[in-house]
């Protein structure tokens, strides 16, 4: 890498330009090299602190070319930090604008990747480098918009206190619009956070609104099954009612005559037994339909083997037909 620092910046400059084999530069036209000769002495004239030197630039596609490099600090009238500069003239300069990185001082100072002209590498494309268009623009120009640029919105992360200016002041159009675009960017970073808190609170609310549709269904679903218990209950009370009515429509006369005190003592003792035994029978049928529900219960549940089940089914059916057979055949 040559630099400028042991020559005067014209001569430097002068002799760089003229350089052959492996030190020549990539600037090939001599109207070209004429326009950077002239642009880069009007610079070091304003920014007589930055270096000029030559060095390889590797473009994104791998590219390797040789470049004059600009090196320096950028100090803004409201900022007390200074702003670390690497400015590459681009081969194809003026045609195409110069190639500038933001440079941290050290680690503990990152680039903000939330700024709108400096990105986290410390590449700067303002709104100066958008719309570049030759002869208007040139490098001393870009140079004093992106201190303006730099001075209402500072690159890194600790930065001093801005003052607002006391005074209103006529700005240019350029830094107008440089304005406009800090203010949209950062509007629309709020938004994007914005949109973001929705975004996670209506999943959020998706997540409850769908563990609630599940408690519900479950809720539902307990329902369901306790309204077919029920139907089975409401069946079995009205075989029960209707055993009942049997019952009662062929003992009716003979309670009667209890009533009435016509039946001996035999008689009355015959129809308690036979109320006695009415009861134990309808008693005994009541719980072995309990003991089967049971059983039902434990096989549906996994808690008894389908084989232990079936056995007690079969001798709990057949004690219960028995039972109910011998009650209808004596009545």
């Amino acid at each position: 890498m040559a630099s400028s620092s042991s020559s005067s910046p014209r001569k430097f400059i002068e002799k760089a330009l003229l350089a052959t084999g492996p030190f020549a530069l990539s600037y090939t036209d001599p109207d070209q090299k004429w326009v950077i000769r002239k642009h880069l002495t009007s610079f070091l004239q304003d920014f007589p602190n930055f270096d000029l030197s030559t060095d390889t630039f590797n473009h994104n596609n791998g590219t390797a070319v040789q470049l004059f490099r600009l090196d320096g600090s950028l100090r803004t009238p409201q900022q007390s930090t200074a702003i670390q500069l690497t400015i590459w003239v681009h081969e194809n300069y003026p045609l195409t604008p110069p190639l500038v990185f933001v440079i941290p001082p050290d680690s503990t100072v990152p680039v903000r990747t939330n700024h709108p002209f400096v990105n986290s590498s410390g590449f700067t494309n303002s709104n100066y480098i958008e719309t570049w268009e030759y002869p208007p623009c040139n490098l001393l120009d870009f140079v004093r918009n992106l201190r303006r640029v730099l001075a209402n919105d500072h690159p890194f992360v600790q930065t001093d206190s801005v003052q607002s200016p006391t005074k209103t002041r006529s700005v240019s159009r350029p830094e107008a619009l440089d304005r406009l675009v800090t203010s949209l960017h950062y509007d629309v970073l709020a938004i994007m956070e914005r949109s973001e808190e929705e975004i996670e609170s209506l999943w959020r609310l998706q997540k409850e609104m769908k563990q609630r549709s599940d408690s519900v269904r479950t809720i539902i679903s307990g329902l369901e099954t306790e309204r077919e218990t029920l139907k089975e209950n409401v069946l079995k009370l009205k075989d029960d009612t209707d055993a009942l009515a049997i019952w009662v429509e062929r003992n009716y006369p003979k309670l009667m005559k209890a009533t009435s005190r016509d039946v001996g003592d035999e008689e009355m003792f015959e129809m308690e037994e036979e109320k006695k035994l009415l009861v134990e029978s309808l008693a005994t049928d009541k719980a072995t339909e309990d003991v089967l529900c049971t059983l039902e219960e434990g096989s549906r549940r996994g808690e008894m083997e389908i084989g232990s089940y079936l056995k007690h089914v079969r001798v709990l059916a057949r004690e219960q037909f028995f039972s109910r057979h011998h009650h209808l055949f004596k009545n």
